[in-house]
């Protein structure tokens, strides 16, 4: 008889990119046996894993019997589309619904999406909110459909190591700007996401000895991704640490305000400054009280999922010498 309290078929929309490749690796590597279906453009040049446990299949975002065909009996659809092609996914919702799918897993990978100020202040997050209403719309008519976001905070290595001047860590020129009115706030590994996302898809979809340990507590809300909820001194030291410096090596101001920024991006946003967004965005992880800091709820999921915070140094040394 087979198992209809768990999931089994997942499908997802972009595989090859930094989140949808981490969740492809994690599924094939769960001991839970899912069959991947991955959805990728006809004109796609990415390379998937050869496994059995993998069917590739090709064609338009925009094709409707493509889509539906390819979403067809699947469990959930996992979205992990790049930033500037999310714009096709309400489309693919639409598809995925009509093809009787039951879980969708949004466009999200980035903050609390629960947390309204934050969801309202930050621009790039209008069309992540956007999508979920739009399943919430859609669940009206397709009988339990629902939705599941993903709350990662900054991706560790491509932005807080990488791109570490929007977090005011500037390694090249050994300078920093530390904001008195900054937080700890939650970031994640490539690596925990996709192990994260795949745990959670591993739960039962009911459990009533345990409903928090279901993946019905995750439908039409959150899962909260961790791997460390760190300051900015906490990064600044650790990147001293890692490359062998003192603090005598930088030149380090904490003259402006995370208040003061947020009015700068909002000016700029204002001035058809598109790049303003994103430091807005920066703002709302940093600021005290302001969004960043999930910790609690991260918390609650870890012990469901049975994950660890990582070390932090020991992270951002590995990450420097990559």
């Amino acid at each position: 008889m087979a198992d209809t309290n768990h999931i089994h078929k997942v499908a997802v929309v972009g595989a090859s990119g930094q989140v949808g490749s981490t969740i492809l690796k994690h599924l094939l590597e769960s001991p839970k046996d899912f069959k991947v279906t991955v959805v990728t453009r006809t004109d796609s040049t990415a390379t998937f894993p050869s496994n059995p446990k993998v069917t590739v299949k090709k064609g338009s975002y925009t094709d409707g019997p493509f889509l539906q065909e390819a979403f067809k009996d699947q469990d959930v659809v996992i979205f992990a589309l790049h930033f500037m092609a999310q714009s096709a996914q309400i489309g693919m919702i639409d598809e995925a619904a009509k093809a009787g799918v039951k879980w969708i897993v949004p466009n999200e990978y980035a903050g609390d999406g629960m947390n309204k100020a934050m969801a309202e202040g930050v621009p790039v997050f209008v069309p992540k909110k956007q999508a979920r209403e739009h399943i919430d719309e859609l669940s009206k008519t397709h009988e339990g459909l629902a939705w599941i976001g993903v709350a990662t905070n900054p991706f560790f290595e491509p932005f807080l190591i990488k791109s570490s001047k929007i977090f005011g860590i500037d390694a090249e020129s050994q300078k920093a700007t530390i904001y008195p009115d900054g937080g700890a706030f939650n970031s994640s590994t490539m690596d925990r996401i996709g192990l994260a996302v795949t745990r959670m898809l591993s739960l039962p979809i009911s459990d009533h000895s345990n409903s928090r340990a279901s993946l019905q507590h995750y439908a039409n809300n959150f899962l909260y991704v961790s791997s460390f909820c760190v300051t900015q001194k906490q990064i600044l030291q650790a990147f001293q640490k890692a490359k062998g410096e003192s603090e005598a090596d930088w030149k380090v101001s904490e003259d402006k305000t995370v208040k003061q920024w947020v009015r700068e991006c909002q000016e700029g946003l204002k001035a058809g400054n598109m790049q303003a967004g994103w430091g807005l965005t920066m703002c709302y992880y940093m600021g005290e009280g302001m969004g960043g800091n999930y910790q609690e709820k991260a918390e609650q999921d870890h012990k469901i999922l049975g994950v660890q915070e990582e070390d932090f140094e020991k992270a951002v040394k590995r990450a420097l010498s990559a």
